[in-house]
C-alpha cells in the first residue's frame, strides 16, 4: 500500500495566507484501489481518492467565503465531502465553527494536519456517507466544493443538503462547469430557487479555470 506523500504549499487567498498540504502520489493512491481488485467493497462503490488533490472549485469557494465576508464569528458551518478541507479552514479563520464531514477517513486526517499548519486547537470532524446524512452535521452554512462526480450522487447529494440545512441557513456550492452535472446544478435550483449564480476564474499551477458558484438561502 503507498504512503501518501504530503506537498506544502503556501496560498495567498483575498488577503490572508494560508499553510496547505496536499498529496503528492495521487496516482499511487489510484493504483492501490485498483490493485484491491473488482471484487472489493472499496472498489465496487468508487473510493476514488478525489481527497487527495486541491482542485480549482475549492479553491474559488474558500476565496468566495472570504471575499463575501459569508462567515460570522460563531457561526455553524459543516463541509461536506471536504477532501483537503480547504474551504472549512478559512472559514475556521474567520470564526466560524466548523466540522468537517468526508466519506473516507483518510481525508479527515489531512484536515486535521492541514488544522495543525494554520489553527490551535484540534480540528472537528466527522465520517458521513452523504447518502445516509448524520443529524450532528447540521449548520447554519453548508459548503461543498466539486463533489458530483457522477449523476448517481446527485438526488443523495440534494437529500443530504436538505436534511442537513436549517432555517434561514445557506448553501454555497462550487463546481467547475463539467457537461455531466448540469443536472444536478439544475436540481440544486429546484429545491432553492431563491440563489444567486456566478462564474469565477481561478488560476491554480499556470492553470486557468472557469468556476461556478451556487449560493442558496435556505
Amino acid at each position: 500500500m503507498s504512503i501518501a506523500r504530503r506537498e506544502l504549499v503556501n496560498l495567498s487567498l483575498a488577503g490572508i495566507d494560508i499553510r496547505f498540504s496536499r498529496i503528492q502520489n495521487f496516482d499511487a493512491l489510484l493504483d492501490d484501489l485498483i490493485a484491491k481488485g473488482s471484487e472489493h467493497p472499496d472498489y465496487q462503490d468508487d473510493r476514488i481518492p478525489y481527497w487527495a488533490d486541491l482542485w480549482h472549485s475549492g479553491l474559488a469557494l474558500a476565496e468566495y467565503l472570504l471575499r463575501e465576508k459569508v462567515v460570522t464569528p460563531a457561526m455553524s458551518v459543516t463541509e461536506i465531502g471536504c477532501g483537503l478541507g480547504l474551504p472549512g479552514l478559512v472559514a475556521a479563520t474567520q470564526g466560524g465553527d466548523v466540522l468537517f464531514t468526508d466519506y473516507l477517513p483518510e481525508a479527515l486526517e489531512q484536515v486535521a494536519y492541514n488544522w495543525s499548519l494554520n489553527l490551535p486547537g484540534e480540528a472537528r470532524s466527522l465520517v458521513m456517507d452523504w447518502r445516509s446524512p448524520l443529524q450532528e452535521a447540521k449548520a447554519q452554512l453548508l459548503l461543498a466544493a466539486d463533489v458530483a462526480y457522477e449523476k448517481r450522487a446527485f438526488e443523495p447529494l440534494v437529500n443530504a443538503f436538505a436534511a442537513l440545512s436549517v432555517t434561514g441557513g445557506r448553501i454555497i456550492v462550487t463546481e467547475p462547469g463539467r457537461e455531466r452535472t448540469s443536472g444536478w446544478l439544475a436540481m440544486l435550483g429546484e429545491e432553492w430557487p431563491d440563489h444567486v449564480f456566478t462564474t469565477t476564474n481561478i488560476l491554480y499551477r499556470e492553470v486557468e479555470v472557469a468556476v461556478n458558484i451556487i449560493d442558496m438561502r435556505v
